[in-house]
């Protein structure tokens, strides 16, 4: 019998650090023109086949170029995708993107609601009678950077006609508007490989609030959550839009 559950796979599956994360990222696609009117494939692309095609390793059907996720876009130069493009994709992980500077890591939580079903003459949970009933996710991140927007998305909050000249006034609101969600939040963590690990939460708002623990000699850190919730347009309501994107690896 084993006396430990480490296997030949395991040095490379570790995750290392506090990750990154991210606002409103996205995967964009961009059209490779090929020089020469060749029609070999260039290597490192994805050649776009019609709906219903079986792929493979180096094609992709149509839709998936626009599958109507907030984080799966094309090219603005991009505008008319066909059957027959070659296309390469690549995340916006420019600055803009970035949530913040952290101090004291991340935390991501994906729970789901589990109900178990009571029946009489049963005193313990029985397999095949419990049931999902809900699910929570969240991203916590420890903020060390704080801007004018992210009081605003804290407090819930707007800019304001400032009563002091030099100063940006930062009221709360009344009313969530459409405009408080993020497009989505998404988590970033590297593995001992160098491959990494994507999670993203859609339709992302934050909850709690603006807390400031001021210390000499320490860097103020502000405990940001952001929860996913649905969408109307989505049309799915018993579900949470969370994506985790593992890396494919080579078997050892």
């Amino acid at each position: 019998m084993r006396k430990s559950g480490i296997n030949s796979n395991t040095p490379n599956d570790f995750l290392l650090g506090a990750g990154v994360v991210f606002k409103n990222f996205k995967y964009v696609y961009s059209k490779v023109e090929v020089t020469g009117g060749s029609s070999t494939q260039p290597e490192g692309v994805l050649k776009v086949v019609a709906d219903g095609t079986q792929e493979s390793d180096t094609t992709i059907q149509i839709s998936k170029l626009t599958p109507g996720v907030s984080f799966i876009g094309i090219d603005n130069n991009y505008t008319k995708p066909a059957v027959g493009d070659y296309v390469t994709g690549a995340w916006t992980d420019d600055e803009a993107h970035v949530l913040g500077a952290t101090n004291g890591g991340n935390k991501l939580s994906i729970v789901p609601e589990i109900t178990p079903i009571e029946v009489d003459g049963a005193t313990v949970e029985i397999k095949g009678l419990n049931q999902k009933t809900g699910e929570t996710g969240t991203l916590e991140v420890n903020l060390a950077q704080h801007t004018v927007e992210s009081i605003k998305r804290a407090i819930v909050g707007k800019e304001a006609d400032s009563l002091i000249k030099g100063y940006t006034q930062i009221e709360t609101k009344s009313l969530i508007e459409l405009s408080d969600y993020l497009d989505n939040i998404a988590f970033v963590g590297t593995m001992t490989d160098g491959t990494e690990i994507i999670a993203i939460l859609e339709n992302a708002i934050c909850s709690s609030g603006l807390e400031l623990d001021n210390k000499n000699k320490e860097t103020s850190v502000c405990a940001t959550i952001f929860k996913s919730t649905a969408d109307f347009k989505g049309g799915v309501f018993d579900k949470l839009p969370i994506y985790i994107f593992y890396p494919n690896k080579a078997a050892v």
